[in-house]
């Protein structure tokens, strides 16, 4: 190798270890729904008075639809936007009428149920998708305890030759960390992917008295999107995402009950 060869290879070393830093550290925007529909008639409704129905559950996680559509109903109030008939009127409803929690309504049947309760509208959601984080003990849908594990190893200690000229001792140096941002990246890329909360939904709102459907969205969320963690600005809160169902369905109802009025 030429004395040319050799001050080049450091330069170019520094330029792709400076490419790969910026790209991973480079700033995540928060997740965004857009897979939502909403009605030109209710941005011109006086609509206030919402029930919500109970959410159908198409996961395995028995519980699951009590959780998402309890926190759908709470999400819907904090818009300020709406009056929620109360749950317990719902449930007697319920009872009065002898209907199964797990029968699903088509619109104008949930719309006649709606009236019954003397709302304008009604919800009807669905839970799509419900997984606890595996290292998460479940008893109910309302507790959780977390292992800590530890991550992937971490890569070797790279030792660099100094008994070379000045030149070779940088090109070493930023070689090897250039390996140690390459391999947590391979890892990450190629390896298995690492175990995570997920849940999702779909909801739609329905005019009671014309069977209609004023909005629809349906989104799922996973608790290490970047995207998704970018939703929160506490690390705490970021880290709570990967192993708390119930908080990462939290911020996907949030999310979801905002398109409304977008």
């Amino acid at each position: 190798m030429t004395g040319a060869d050799r001050r080049r290879r450091p330069v170019a070393l520094a330029v792709l270890v400076v490419f790969l830093t910026s790209t991973n550290c480079a700033t995540v925007r928060p997740y965004r729904v857009t897979n939502y529909f909403r009605s030109a008639k209710l941005a011109g409704s006086e609509l206030r008075r919402v029930a919500v129905l109970p959410f159908e559950n198409l996961a395995p996680e028995a519980a699951a639809a009590a959780v998402v559509g309890e926190e759908f109903g709470l999400q819907l109030g904090k818009t300020g936007r709406f009056d929620l008939v109360e749950r317990n009127r719902i449930e007697e409803l319920w009872q009065e009428q002898d209907l199964d929690t797990l029968f699903r309504f088509d619109p104008q049947s949930a719309a006649r149920i709606g009236r019954m309760l003397g709302a304008q509208a009604v919800v009807l959601g669905s839970v799509t998708k419900f997984v606890p984080h595996p290292d998460v003990k479940v008893d109910t849908a309302r507790y959780y305890e977390r292992r800590h594990r530890r991550g992937p190893d971490y890569p070797p200690v790279i030792v660099v030759d100094n008994s070379r000229d000045r030149n070779d001792a940088l090109a070493c140096a930023i070689t090897a960390a250039a390996i140690i941002t390459i391999i947590p990246a391979l890892i990450m890329l190629l390896g298995p992917r690492p175990p995570a909360a997920q849940v999702g939904a779909s909801v739609r709102l329905v005019d009671v008295e014309t069977g209609d459907i004023l909005w629809q969205a349906k989104d799922a969320f996973r608790g290490d999107q970047k995207s998704v963690q970018a939703l929160v600005e506490q690390k705490e809160d970021k880290r709570r995402m990967v192993y708390d169902v119930e908080y990462l369905t939290r911020i996907l109802c949030q999310e979801l009950a905002g398109t409304i009025w977008k």
